[in-house]
């Protein structure tokens, strides 16, 4: 499981400096305070004040710095699955409904031609 971007629940980059950490807690405090009236959302409050209390320690900002770190590593190795399949461009139009399967085909191996191998 992936662990939590307190980064992405703030808004800023993951080089940010503790004043500008400081600025987006703030700002996104009062927009989603639950006293605040129509934007309020006790949820998002408590989520961006638990990463404001991440981020502000220096000792918790590091270990989740390395838990973000191993995270994209360990999922870093998954591949989807293929949106098209597999082979000549030519097989997978060569049922074409619509008579142009032929001339797609021709257009692809060129395009493999100029370019090199295109899925």
């Amino acid at each position: 499981m992936f662990p939590r971007n307190y980064y992405a629940v703030l808004r800023v980059p993951e080089d940010a400096d503790p004043a500008a950490i400081r600025h987006a807690y703030r700002i996104l405090a009062r927009r989603f305070h639950p006293d605040a009236g129509t934007g309020s959302s006790a949820q998002k409050f408590r989520e961006v004040t638990e990463a404001y209390d991440v981020l502000s320690d220096a000792q918790r900002r590091q270990d989740h710095d390395i838990d973000l770190a191993r995270s994209r590593r360990v999922h870093s190795h998954v591949t989807p699955e293929p949106l098209i399949p597999e082979g000549p461009a030519h097989v997978v139009f060569r049922h074409s409904a619509f008579g142009i399967d032929e001339e797609i085909a021709r257009m692809f191996r060129m395009m493999e031609d100029m370019f090199g191998q295109i899925w």
